[in-house]
């Protein structure tokens, strides 16, 4: 990795230890710098210290949900510029217009996505 040029930085909010491994060293092989938490109040804790260019959130979390992890991101001034990816096994259309109507930039499920695509997603968004 010495002389590679960082692509950015993303966030992953995932409790799922072994996902957020994968994603994590994913991400890392593609050149980003990333912060991996397993909470929604540890992600708003960190967003602003670390200052992420994207956000990959999952939905079903412990304590506040993502839903209201993106609520609280897209309504501080500090932090509703930063564009938010969900990963979710929740696939009910509701689900997903729920999360449009929040401001979340694109939706994958989980068990239907490739890792590939992924951190395609984060590398075509964040040159």
């Amino acid at each position: 990795m010495f002389g590679k040029k960082s692509k950015g930085k993303v966030m992953v909010v995932e409790d799922d230890a072994l996902l957020s491994q994968v994603l994590s060293k994913g991400f890392v092989s593609e050149g980003f710098e990333v912060a991996v938490v397993g909470n929604g109040l540890e992600a708003l804790d960190l967003v602003t210290k670390f200052k992420p260019g994207m956000i990959f959130l999952d939905l079903m979390l412990p304590g506040i949900d993502g839903f209201e992890v993106l609520k609280r991101l897209k309504e501080d001034s500090d932090t509703s510029a930063i564009p938010v990816v969900i990963m979710s096994n929740l696939d009910q259309i509701a689900d997903v217009k729920s999360a449009k109507v929040l401001g979340a930039e694109e939706y994958f499920i989980k068990a239907n996505t490739q890792l590939d695509k992924i951190i395609g997603f984060a590398r075509d968004r964040l040159k």
